[in-house]
């Protein structure tokens, strides 16, 4: 398939001369999902790093737990340039989705000559991580309820709130799927939330930014 070079216009590019973009083109293929599908298995190598140029990604442990999403503009891989470690989570492009696969080797020629660019992928490396650190952090502090406005809010504003399941959203803030449901049903009733077929969309994120402050 076609690898849309639209992807150049990411910021995070913006450091690599137009030679490097041209190695990079014709390094990198085009993946996309028509359904939920594996891409990346529990414990295997990574030989590419991919950025996920439309939809969303899921992250499962080893026993299929959901562990994190990631939207468009995220990359996978980034963390693995210098390592030969196996990866600890599987990972699920959702339906509808379109990712660019790259080769590992030319991310490290590129890091190991050009220093800006060296900087872009070690911030950009730990961006997710850091962010889901925090996110885990907090969803411990607070009540089903103040966790659940949390995740909305952060997976919102990252656009990764579809073909959404009740017992993956209960993995990931460690309640209950019933607590889960009928936390949901609650901020559906309240008008918070519009929440139909896996699909979840924010109605008021004022009110759901005050229930994560308080509740």
């Amino acid at each position: 398939m076609t690898v849309p070079e639209t992807y150049l216009e990411n910021p995070f590019f913006d450091h690599l001369s137009d030679h490097e973009k041209s190695v990079l083109n014709s390094n990198a293929s085009l993946m996309k999902f028509e359904q939920e599908e594996m891409f990346i298995k529990n414990e295997s190598l990574l030989l590419s790093v991919f950025y996920i140029y439309k939809g969303e990604v899921k992250l499962k442990d080893s026993e299929g737990h959901l562990v994190d999403i990631y939207g468009e503009k995220d990359f996978i891989g980034l963390r693995y340039l210098f390592t030969e470690e196996p990866v600890f989570f599987s990972a699920y492009g959702v339906k509808g989705t379109e990712i660019i696969q790259f080769e590992k080797n030319v991310y490290r020629k590129f890091v190991a000559t050009n220093s800006k660019f060296l900087v872009e992928v070690y911030n950009k490396s730990n961006e997710n991580m850091n962010s889901l650190v925090k996110n885990l952090l907090s969803y411990k502090r607070n009540k089903v309820n103040g966790a659940l406005a949390n995740f909305l809010l952060c997976y919102s504003e990252k656009g990764c709130l579809i073909y959404l399941k009740q017992k993956e959203i209960s993995d990931m803030l460690g309640y209950s799927r019933e607590n889960i449901n009928k936390c949901l049903n609650n901020f559906t009733a309240e008008g918070y939330i519009e929440y139909t077929d896996e699909n979840i969309k924010i109605k008021n994120i004022e009110a759901l930014q005050s229930i994560k402050k308080f509740g």
